[in-house]
């Protein structure tokens, strides 16, 4: 057991690592979203979902639905077999 050490002390060593490059990557992300600008205030109040700005073709929205996750119609799905 003892030759096993190293290596618990390189996986909490890499896990020590990793952990912290998230959390810098985390904090440099709020750190973006802070300094984005606010809408207009003319604009009026946004909801979930809704759509503020118009977007190029096949560009997506990053905005969540009110849903989660947008489902398809049941015409649209091929049935289970």
């Amino acid at each position: 057991m003892p030759d096993n050490w190293s290596f618990v002390l390189a996986a909490y060593g890499l896990a020590a690592v990793v952990l912290l490059g998230y959390w810098r990557m985390l904090a440099r992300r709020e750190k973006d979203l802070e300094g984005q600008s606010a809408p207009p205030s003319g604009s009026g109040q946004i909801t979930p979902g809704s759509h503020t700005t118009s977007a190029k073709a096949g560009e997506r929205s990053h905005a969540s639905s009110i849903a989660g996750h947008p489902r398809s119609a049941p015409a649209s799905r091929h049935p289970l077999q």
